[in-house]
Formats: structure tokens, sequence, C-alpha cells
């Protein structure tokens, strides 16, 4: 996965995760980095999607949601 939208990251990180600061210190990102991705002003690096996938069970399923809903609204 090269790119993730911002807004689906952002919608993670917020049922995941009780504040930016807990965001920061999980991903081990500057805490005006956290900030960007709570607000959904920009998106992860591929690392951080892969610590995601790799950590974080929900996570797929989260991203599952999104792709299902896509595909729904193109067919």
């Amino acid at each position: 996965m090269q790119v993730i939208a911002a807004e689906i990251w952002s919608d993670w990180l917020h049922a995941e995760f009780r504040r930016p600061e807990d965001v920061a210190s999980f991903f081990g990102v500057r805490n005006s980095t956290a900030w960007n991705w709570w607000n959904a002003t920009s998106r992860p690096t591929a690392d951080k999607v892969m610590i995601a996938v790799l950590e974080c069970s929900g996570f797929l399923d989260h991203l599952g949601t999104y792709v299902a809903a896509d595909e729904r609204r193109v067919a």
C-alpha cells in the first residue's frame, strides 16, 4: 500500500486512540505530525501504515470497510 487517504487514516486514529499525543507516542512521530493526521490534513508514510497493519488487528478491517463501500458506490 503506497498511499492511504488522510480521511481514512484520521477516522481510524479517532476510533483507536484517545488523543493525538497517544498517536505520536505509538507511531514515534512528532506531536505536530500526529495532530496533522488527527485532523486529516496529511497522510502517513508507508512505514507507519505497515506498523498499523502489523500491530493493530482492527486496521485492515477498517480499511476493508472503506474499500467495500467504494466498490458498492462504483458498481
